[in-house]
């Protein structure tokens, strides 16, 4: 039996040897928590100095490039105001990169990080007086040659010197990152080691507490990881992940001697579907777009979002004979209807396809060529384009043309097509529809779908509207005054419902040509009033008020719906073509027109059918109900001239009813 002095002995070894488990514990905590510390403290490095270093290098890197393709276009623009506005946008890249120099020497800098910013400095110094002699010899000297020949032999070259330095920078940021990222690895490894040997001796408690850090510590480090390597809206690999994997398969497509591609992907009418429904949808479908590209592709191929409702995709293997699948397999996925609150959303995406090695060097030449093919093919109205070099002559050409579209307003070299619109009661020219061409001196006649965009792009679309306007109500006075009583109507662009001083605008013009409001017929598309929702209805509900009447054109190719329309200022709608054209012969078409008139008249309005080319369309509307029909087989769009003489000689203007077999 154990004595008193020996329970007591054997108490003290028990509380001896917990208090060494505990003193263990506590070491292991320590150690524990400050490892994790560390890591932490490494990551959030990662977060708040290494990633800002990395987007400031990035404006520096973005404003070279941007004031290098300044140097490149200032030679060619004939305007001096295009090349004063060149020379600020010139001017303001340089702003952006002095600014991102500025704040990243007044960061936290290790010795090479101060190296290399010490060269660009010197090299920008150096540079800057080259740089700035050139870009004043383009704004005095008219001798392109010699200016490129400038450009090339002394301000790229200085130029390019700085980019492989910014270009370093970045590289440097991009190591200390992942050299960050192995030292928290390293440092999670030490705790998990200090646990389980640990827990050999504080047996339950220890493993309870090397559970918890453990869990602790991974969790911390994928959270983390995450941030800094995915998008934390879709999950997708984000912008710096890209860059990296890219990168690897460069170096992997140099040692098997295989190609590769990157797919870049813009969704079309996102914004309207966002701004119309709100962002918490917009959000849902941005991450429903992004299963559904993973789901469209290979495991080994990289899904990506860059941001806002752009796309990548790296696809392994790929050469110019496998582009047509992926793209399409890839546009197809969105084929399906998204579906909210039971109410169908579609969406389409336009494509852009480069390849290593072929077309690009590196993974920002990959981005890069991939870009210029997506706004290609967006602007065609395509799926997708392949990039090819005449892709940037194209962009060059189009800067031209926005150039010379500033003079030809000046200079008279536009002119209105109209196209007569007839009743189907009375079957007599009741309105025309004013259409712009422009007659270049080099091009020859251009349509609207040729320089409409260039004109919003180079914000002329107020004062291009403005001539159109303008010279619409003046052909008007003069057919009223020949005793035609006629309506006219004129189209306006999206970016006219970004424009509150529209109604003032156009109230002026009024009055200046003495036509009545309601004799004046502004058509606007679907996609341009869900476009801009808010500015739109207070500029449509102002030309309301005014008097002037409101069409909605194309009906039937955008978002909107008749419920939506009922709460717009509008009096008619236009039936888009696509389906007035085929539905003789189809259907479905025919279907869709009719229910159209009868729902339209049932909102109390007006209804015009255009795209009218056979007797049978014309007969079809009548008895449909339809109200106004335009379209070939009444008269083909014409000069104001050819227009006086159809209203004096054709069949449609008589003021009896014109037989059909009249015409």
């Amino acid at each position: 039996m154990m004595s008193h002095t020996q329970h007591r002995g054997m108490g003290v070894r028990i509380g001896l040897g917990f208090l060494i488990v505990l003193v263990l514990m506590a070491a292991l905590s320590a150690s524990g928590l400050r490892y994790v510390a560390e890591a932490n403290q490494r990551l959030k490095d990662i977060a708040q100095i290494n990633n800002v270093k990395t987007v400031l290098a990035t404006e520096m890197h973005s404003a070279l490039r941007e004031r290098a393709l300044s140097m490149h276009a200032l030679p060619i623009l004939a305007d001096p105001f295009d090349k004063d506005e060149e020379i600020q946008r010139f001017n303001a890249q340089g702003a952006i990169y002095i600014r991102a120099r500025s704040q990243l020497e007044r960061m936290p800098l290790n010795p090479l990080e101060s190296e290399i910013l010490g060269h660009i400095r010197e090299l920008t110094s150096e540079a800057q007086p080259e740089v700035q002699k050139v870009v004043e010899m383009s704004t005095f000297i008219d001798d392109q040659t010699a200016i490129f020949d400038q450009i090339r032999s002394v301000a790229m070259p200085r130029q390019r010197a700085i980019a492989i330095h910014v270009s370093n920078l970045l590289d440097l940021q991009r190591q200390q990152t992942a050299t960050a990222v192995r030292n928290a690895e390293i440092s999670y490894a030490r705790v998990r080691n200090l646990t389980l040997g640990l827990g050999t001796a504080a047996l339950l408690i220890g493993i309870l507490i090397a559970g918890f850090v453990s869990r602790r510590a991974t969790h911390q480090a994928r959270q983390l990881a995450a941030q800094a390597m995915y998008d934390p809206l879709t999950g997708l690999a984000n912008r710096s992940l890209l860059h990296d994997r890219l990168e690897h398969e460069i170096e992997r497509s140099k040692r098997a001697h295989t190609s590769f591609g990157v797919v870049l992907m813009d969704l079309d009418r996102f914004k309207e579907v966002n701004d119309t429904l709100g962002h918490e949808v917009g959000d849902k479908l941005l991450r429903e777009v992004g299963r559904r590209f993973k789901e469209a592709v290979r495991a080994e191929d990289t899904v990506a979002r860059l941001g806002g409702d752009e796309y990548v995709v790296l696809v392994h293997d790929l050469d110019r004979k496998g582009i047509p699948a992926i793209a399409n397999k890839l546009l197809a996925a969105l084929d399906k209807p998204f579906h909210w609150q039971n109410q169908g959303i579609d969406l389409g995406a336009s494509l852009g396809v480069s390849l290593y090695p072929s077309q690009c060097r590196d993974a920002s030449e990959l981005l890069r060529c991939a870009d210029i093919a997506m706004y290609v093919a967006k602007r065609a109205g395509k799926g997708y384009a392949v990039y090819a070099p005449d892709q940037v002559h194209t962009n060059r050409h189009d800067l031209s043309l926005k150039s010379e579209l500033r003079a030809a307003i000046q200079a008279d070299q536009l002119c209105l097509y109209y196209q007569p619109q007839i009743d189907h009661h009375s079957q007599r020219v009741i309105g025309v529809e004013a259409l712009v061409r422009w007659n270049h001196p080099q091009r020859g006649f251009l349509a609207p779908d040729q320089f409409i965009p260039l004109a919003e792009d180079a914000g002329l679309i107020g004062p291009l509207t403005h001539w159109v306007l303008r010279t619409a109500l003046a052909q008007l006075v003069i057919l009223q005054r020949q005793a035609h009583v006629l309506t006219m109507a004129v189209n306006l662009s999206a970016r006219n419902l970004h424009d509150m001083e529209l109604p003032a605008s156009i109230s002026a013009l009024l009055a200046e040509s003495g036509v009545a409001p309601q004799d004046l017929i502004l058509e606007i598309t679907e996609s341009a009033v869900m476009a801009n929702p808010s500015d739109g209805l207070a500029i449509l509900t102002e030309l309301d008020r005014m008097g002037v009447t409101l069409s909605i054109d194309d009906f039937g190719t955008g978002y909107s719906s008749l419920a939506y329309l009922k709460g717009l200022p509008v009096d008619e709608l236009k039936i888009d073509k696509s389906f007035v054209m085929d539905m003789v012969e189809n259907e479905n078409d025919a279907v869709i027109v009719r229910s159209t008139i009868d729902l339209a008249h049932n909102l109390g309005l007006k209804v015009i059918a255009e795209g009218v080319e056979t007797r049978d369309a014309w007969h079809i509307l009548g008895m449909l109900g339809c109200d106004c029909s335009q379209g070939y087989f009444m008269g083909r769009p014409m000069p104001a001239e050819k227009l006086e003489a159809w209203l004096r000689e054709s069949a449609w203007s008589n003021v009896p009813a014109v037989a059909l077999s009249a015409p």
